[in-house]
């Protein structure tokens, strides 16, 4: 049979994670497959591990396959430890998130159900190939020279507007649980932002001489760049995030009509709405109702580059996945096929 790298978080969905954990390392044994515990007391730790894991070194050499247990924090870290490799990723997905599980059509939520899908899966070898954005952080003009690191890379969605601030707010909350704990943070941030200044630029556009000649209301100028031909946004904004799935936030459809295997991220911008609109506009966002404001627009692209200008208040930190990336500027591209999700056999 083969060898699967397990990485649980046992706080998840509100010790959904410990029981998933168990019963997914459990169920694999039984089906005959060798479990290699990976979780660690720290999400840094557990990521050393599945990486060690996937490449093959250190003491967990040959993982087959890695299972993650928990939110999509939990993906986070597996799409960071599988992407580009070839070693499929099992998500049981139990956290209070669950957008990735969401988006592929895996079951959510309920440890049994989550359970038995994955270890069909393992059996079965079935997967799907996903996209994956690879993000790179740049060099900026206060910082020319900043420290090296490897690309990160993520499946969801990468936020870099008010979104961002919501989420960083939020990942340090330590009350309400669950999506009134973004929601809160939500109205918290929103209270407190002012438009942020962007310089968005898309290259790898389906048909640019097809694109619109504004974008939220702002024109779009094209330009040439080292990625060919482009197409450039810039203005004081409240939103910007760069999707390759639907959802944020547990529920919230920023990016209704992403999807995690066309080839394409979806860019999605907000310009510089006051407080009170941004406030009015929110709720709408969970049935992606934004998309319908004439201040909101979206444009497909391959290859997406988020910089700061001077024209607004510098912009917050990007998030991935709801994983804390780093500051502007980055360059994201979409690497189509990257992942290799199991996910099991269409019933007969």
């Amino acid at each position: 049979m083969s060898t699967v790298g397990l990485v649980v978080n046992p706080t998840a969905g509100r010790g959904r994670g410990r029981t998933g954990g168990h019963r997914t390392g459990e169920a694999l044994r039984a089906a005959g497959h060798d479990v290699l515990d990976l979780s660690a007391p720290s999400l840094a730790l557990a990521q050393e591990s599945a990486d060690a894991a996937v490449r093959g070194d250190g003491r967990a050499a040959g993982v087959d396959a890695l299972v993650v247990v928990g939110g999509d924090g939990m993906v986070h870290l597996g799409v960071n430890a599988v992407a580009g490799t070839g070693v499929p990723l099992g998500v049981v997905a139990v956290g209070t998130g669950n957008d990735l599980a969401h988006a592929a059509g895996l079951p959510a939520g309920r440890v049994e159900p989550c359970v038995d899908a994955l270890v069909r899966a393992v059996e079965a070898r079935t997967t799907r190939a996903l996209d994956a954005g690879r993000v790179t952080v740049l060099a900026r003009e206060d910082d020319p020279a900043p420290a090296p690191g490897r690309a990160r890379w993520f499946a969801g969605v990468l936020s870099a507007g008010v979104d961002a601030a919501v989420n960083a707010h939020a990942n340090a909350a330590t009350w309400p649980r669950g999506r009134a704990r973004y929601a809160r943070s939500a109205l918290r941030e929103i209270s407190r932002y002012r438009p942020y200044g962007y310089r968005v630029t898309l290259a790898g556009t389906p048909d640019p001489d097809a694109a619109p000649a504004t974008l939220a209301g702002v024109p779009l100028v094209r330009a040439d760049g080292p990625d060919g031909p482009a197409l450039v946004w810039e203005s004081p904004g409240a939103l910007v995030a760069v999707a390759n799935g639907p959802r944020i936030g547990g529920g919230i459809r920023i990016a209704p009509h992403a999807r995690l295997d066309d080839g394409l991220l979806d860019v999605v911008v907000a310009g510089p709405f006051t407080r009170a609109r941004a406030a009015a506009i929110f709720p709408g966002m969970y049935a992606g109702r934004h998309l319908a404001n004439p201040g909101v627009g979206t444009l497909a692209a391959r290859v997406v580059t988020l910089e700061p200008t001077t024209a607004g208040a510098a912009p917050p930190h990007a998030f991935a996945d709801g994983e804390h990336v780093g500051p502007l500027p980055l360059r994201v591209e979409l690497v189509p096929g990257a992942l290799h999700l199991l996910a099991p056999p269409p019933a007969p």
